[in-house]
């Protein structure tokens, strides 16, 4: 699928921490500005400590505002000098607070509509325990965010996957990922997972079966004027294959929406977005559920 680029990207954002997991975003986002000329924006956020913190360390409440002033002058400077030694040309901000609410704060009130942010190393246990901000930031930032692993890899988005289960998130996938293909010239795969396991499904009914998914999936594609040529079907764990598809196909970019599970059950079993953003070498856009899109 080429179909012809619509408006571009006008406003994304660099969410650092100065990490060499953020560090990884910054060859995505000079190709973005390469492609599209979008604004870019760069944003580190200081920690805010508690109270006994500021008491233990400063003398005074003056000493402390010295000291948080200077850091933030320095931030700047180190974002700044950063993003030229990269040829990005952009806006640099710092702030002070939760990392994962002053981001999302920032693109709100800047209009941005992608968030570009380091995926951590963490394991899974200690993303379950501890967390991450970019874990975090996927969970509640109102806009996409283009998640990228540090693993070194060719930067460029010719093959894009939207992963569908045909309920109305994955249909939320579907569009972005059509959306961003038209803009970057890309060629969409469609993988849709069964999850049937040990259970056999006579073979008649399972043809029937891909038959009628097939066409779901073509409706709902042509709804949004495009014709999906690649759909691939496979059986067995959503997250496992995902991967295992997206290493075959040679995929550049991962399109998947947060879920809105909760609670116990989110903590036991996880979501399938989750799985793979703790999983994948290839970058994940991971959508909020509320359907915003900033693809659109």
């Amino acid at each position: 699928m080429r179909p012809s680029a619509p408006s571009p990207l006008k406003r994304v954002l660099w969410a650092t921490d100065f990490s060499r997991e953020s560090n990884a975003c910054l060859p995505w986002v000079r190709w973005i500005q390469q492609q599209i000329q979008p604004d870019i924006h760069a944003l580190y956020v200081l920690p805010r400590f508690s109270d006994w913190v500021y008491d233990a360390a400063f003398f005074s409440l003056e000493d402390l505002r010295l000291e948080i002033e200077s850091t933030r002058e320095k931030s700047i400077s180190r974002l700044t000098r950063i993003t030229r030694r990269r040829g990005i040309d952009c806006v640099v901000a710092v702030r002070e607070g939760v990392a994962s609410e002053e981001i999302s704060g920032y693109a709100r009130e800047h209009d941005i509509e992608m968030i570009f942010a380091g995926r951590r190393g963490l394991s899974e246990i200690e993303q379950i325990l501890v967390g991450s901000t970019t874990s975090r930031l996927v969970q509640h930032s109102p806009i996409p965010v283009f998640v990228v692993p540090k693993e070194k890899r060719g930067v460029s988005i010719r093959r894009v996957l939207a992963p569908v289960d045909l309920n109305e998130l994955s249909m939320l996938e579907l569009r972005f990922a059509i959306s961003l293909c038209r803009q970057f010239g890309a060629e969409l795969t469609v993988l849709h997972v069964a999850e049937f396991f040990n259970y056999k499904v006579p073979a008649l009914k399972h043809h029937r079966l891909i038959e009628r998914i097939n066409q779901r999936i073509a409706n709902s594609a042509a709804d949004l004027g495009c014709n999906v040529e690649n759909i691939i079907h496979e059986t067995g764990e959503p997250a496992h294959k995902i991967i295992e598809v997206s290493a075959r196909q040679g995929i550049d970019v991962i399109v998947m929406a947060t879920s809105q599970r909760r609670g116990l059950d989110k903590i036991l079993m996880g979501s399938v977005t989750q799985k793979v953003l703790l999983a994948t070498s290839i970058p994940l856009v991971v959508l909020p559920p509320n359907g915003d899109s900033a693809a659109e």
